[in-house]
């Protein structure tokens, strides 16, 4: 990562360099392509999830309509200003102000996304194998709706109290994504390590163990007890959640194990060209979210056919000369 002056005439003009040999415009034009397709898959998924009754009843559905909506405010905000600085080499708004907001909604949408995910890798062994703790409304609050309500909230309030904090008045460097800004809390040893360990460590601990054991459980289940254990009717919420899981396999535990290695001591070069692309394609766990969602819609075929076919009613309507 390396910035450089480039003096013409009258002008100075900032370069920057991140160290990832894919030319901006090719990132434009990739980040464009899967956005769009994304935002789609995103908008018909979610339409299934909150408009048919069967899937929006279904505990294990309202943690994934939650993460879909976080896909939709990165895939509207962040993304957009990302692609943005690939385009034209500078912020969309030259302003502390715009960085902040950057900065907050970046962070909420990413940690709150893998704790989500993490929750739900625990609350799938309730809902299969402890489903009398969500027999009674009562019950269904506390362990279902409760920590879902606190995990979003928590990085609201959280990252929206300390993001504005710069009382050590960090620069601003508009070619650069985020303007590479973070709250001067993060001067804070402790908070940095209070941080990582509740996100990215708990996070990648129940994501890892939490799908891992599931499977395990399962298949220990069916040979001690000489049953399926409602096999059909827990399928599509243990292959949801593995088809999530193998998604933050990739693309988020590898520089959380490498983070955590610095931590104890490993060299920082150790990994520094990984940990540069590692960023870069973080973005496509809100690119491919949505698609791991899609074993979530019952008779998918037929319902993208009906969609065709609308689709095609409606072109002939519009060509058909009128009497």
């Amino acid at each position: 990562m390396s910035i450089s002056n480039i003096s013409s005439s009258n002008t100075i003009k900032l370069v920057y360099n991140d160290g990832i040999a894919i030319p901006q415009i090719v990132r434009f034009w990739v980040f464009l392509v899967s956005n769009i397709l994304s935002f789609i898959c995103c908008l018909f998924v979610l339409y299934h999830l909150l408009f048919d009754s069967n899937l929006r009843r279904g505990l294990h559905n309202h943690v994934m309509i939650i993460l879909l909506i976080m896909c939709l405010i990165a895939e509207l905000t962040t993304i957009p200003w990302t692609m943005y600085l690939f385009l034209y080499r500078v912020a969309w708004i030259q302003t502390p102000t715009f960085c902040m907001i950057w900065r907050f909604f970046d962070t909420i949408t990413y940690t709150t996304t893998a704790k989500l995910v993490g929750w739900a890798s625990v609350e799938r062994h309730i809902l299969i194998f402890h489903d009398q703790w969500v027999s009674t409304k009562k019950k269904r609050f506390f362990i279902h709706y409760l920590p879902l309500i606190f995990i979003v909230l928590y990085g609201v309030v959280i990252y929206g109290t300390i993001t504005p904090m710069n009382n050590c008045n960090r620069p601003f460097y508009y070619f650069i994504p985020m303007c590479a800004y973070s709250s001067c809390v993060y001067n804070s040893l402790a908070f940095g390590l209070y941080e990582f360990m509740t996100g990215a460590i708990l996070s990648s601990v129940l994501i890892g163990f939490g799908s891992i054991f599931l499977i395990l459980r399962v298949i220990v289940r069916k040979r001690r007890l000489q049953q399926q254990i409602q096999w059909r009717k827990h399928r599509k919420m243990i292959l949801q959640l593995l088809s999530v899981s193998s998604l933050f396999f990739v693309l988020y535990l590898p520089p959380v194990m490498l983070a955590a290695a610095h931590k104890v001591g490993v060299p920082s070069y150790v990994g520094a060209q990984y940990n540069t692309y590692a960023s870069l394609f973080s973005y496509y766990i809100a690119f491919l979210f949505p698609f791991t969602c899609l074993s979530t819609i019952p008779q998918l075929g037929t319902r993208i056919k009906n969609i065709f076919r609308c689709f095609r009613r409606q072109q002939m309507r519009s060509v058909a000369p009128q009497k």
